[in-house]
């Protein structure tokens, strides 16, 4: 699969993960809903990352990216969901996290979700 192909899927992989988290958050599954948007966030950071040459695999990869992102676009909104988004990737594993507070989560999650879908360049 070439590179624009690839992040298009992550890009889309993204998209679907967010619309799947706001169906486990409409019927109160907090566990489900919370991987699913640790997982958007975290496709969109490498949509975003391959489109500027940087394959990123593992989370340390993510992680760093995700603070050279912050840094450069000077939009610690980046970093802090990012932080949710890892919260709520422990919380698929340790249900820690209410509801309401996964719901809090996801909203800034899908604000910088949109934020960095428009960082990934349009096709020609």
């Amino acid at each position: 699969m070439d590179v624009e192909a690839k992040v298009k899927k992550y890009a889309g992989q993204s998209r679907h993960y967010l619309l799947n988290a706001s169906k486990f958050i409409d019927a109160g599954d907090s566990e489900k809903a919370s991987e699913f948007l640790w997982g958007s966030l975290a496709e969109v950071i490498k949509a975003v990352a391959l489109s500027k040459g940087f394959q990123l695999k593992k989370h340390g990869e993510i992680w760093t990216y995700v603070e050279n992102l912050t840094k450069e676009l000077e939009d610690k909104s980046i970093y802090n969901a990012f932080r949710h988004a890892h919260d709520l990737h422990i919380n698929f594993y340790e249900s820690d996290i209410e509801l309401r507070g996964v719901r809090r989560m996801a909203a800034d999650i899908k604000i910088v979700q949109g934020k960095l879908l428009q960082l990934i360049p349009r096709e020609s």
